[in-house]
């Protein structure tokens, strides 16, 4: 509380004088009459530093100005195309596919593009169907990427180290276990697994039975300082499989946790594991929320959970990641497969079409 002594001929001024300098909410603590006028005590409360923004009410405010900002991206897309849309109406086989491409769950903006493309590269000539569909082949594949992260492992140049990111119950685990087997089995390679998941009760256990069966050393790390120690006994290795902990990334804080751990000068490899199964909408967020962290490729699982993978497209379309691997049930380790152009592409058109 400040608290200070006005003094003034009369009661009067005395009391413009507190208003003036500690405002009208001042608080008067006592006055009295002097040989020289009158006295005044006058006190105002100490205002409160303004709070520290709030990092998720800051996050909020960011994405809803990116939506605001992608939607008017859209409406002004649609606005300066009004001669290509009158033409998908006009063309039974073009609005036809674009309907399709709709129905399987593809992105109305990233399909309005890649046609209004396709339909640019045909010159204009009339088109039937197989015609547009090897145009839109061409750009879609021409948009996407899929990786081969294990290619590059040198021993020579100490183990690659491969994280598994992603929300709760996706299959971080088990796709690990797929890929160390791969790794184990079919590539020969020597490998060391670590387990960062210490929060869900019997991942833990999980990983270290699938450690048992594939001979592969093990360790828990529940500290950076642990995880560097277990790095470093594994140095001999020539990969080195992260399992971390499942939560919910839609939580920017989670992702930030991660990116502290990671934030190092060794050279981690980001996977970043999602479900098939999940909303478009989540997916892309997630993928907003894990940007930060140098993701260098996606894996999705769940495959054989759902018919329409059109989320799964959405997701290759929209942001520059390619695509490693793809869960397709719970075997381990058969169930995982690598991701092709040629398999995307089998989601995205109707049976019997045929790719350029």
């Amino acid at each position: 509380m400040q608290v200070k002594i006005f003094k003034a001929a009369t009661m009067e001024k005395a009391l413009f004088l507190v208003k003036k300098e500690l405002g009208p909410d001042a608080i008067i603590l006592g006055s009295k009459k002097g040989e020289s006028g009158f006295e005044v005590s006058a006190a105002r409360e100490q205002q409160p530093a303004p709070a520290p923004e709030n990092p998720a009410k800051r996050d909020a405010s960011a994405e809803m100005l990116d939506g605001i900002q992608e939607i008017k991206s859209f409406l002004s897309l649609l606005i300066s195309s009004k001669d290509q849309l009158v033409q998908f109406q006009a063309n039974g086989s073009l609005a036809e596919l674009y309907h399709s491409l709709l129905v399987r769950g593809l992105d109305e903006k990233q399909v309005f593009i890649l046609l209004s493309k396709a339909v640019s590269d045909l010159n204009g000539d009339p088109v039937g169907r197989r015609q547009i569909y090897n145009a839109f082949c061409k750009r879609f594949v021409a948009k996407i990427s899929c990786a081969r992260p294990f290619r590059t492992i040198s021993s020579s140049s100490g183990p690659g180290v491969f994280t598994f990111l992603g929300p709760t119950g996706v299959g971080k685990t088990t796709t690990l276990a797929k890929l160390a087997a791969y790794l184990k089995i079919r590539r020969q390679m020597e490998l060391g697994i670590i387990s960062l998941d210490t929060y869900r009760i019997g991942a833990v256990d999980q990983l270290q039975t699938y450690a048992n069966i594939l001979e592969v050393p093990f360790s828990v790390a529940q500290s950076e300082t642990e995880l560097t120690a277990a790095l470093d006994d594994f140095r001999h290795c020539d990969a080195v499989l992260i399992d971390t902990t499942g939560r919910n990334y839609l939580n920017r804080e989670h992702v930030r946790h991660l990116h502290t751990v990671f934030h190092k000068p060794r050279r981690f490899s980001h996977f970043l594991v999602l479900s098939a199964t999940a909303k478009d909408e989540d997916l892309k967020k997630t993928i907003i929320h894990f940007r930060e962290i140098n993701i260098d490729s996606l894996i999705f699982t769940k495959l054989d959970e759902t018919f329409h993978h059109g989320c799964i497209l959405n997701q290759l379309l929209r942001f520059n990641y390619p695509i490693s691997f793809m869960g397709t049930g719970q075997r381990v380790p058969e169930d995982i497969e690598h991701a092709t152009q040629k398999r995307l592409l089998s989601f995205l058109l109707p049976a019997g079409s045929k790719s350029a």
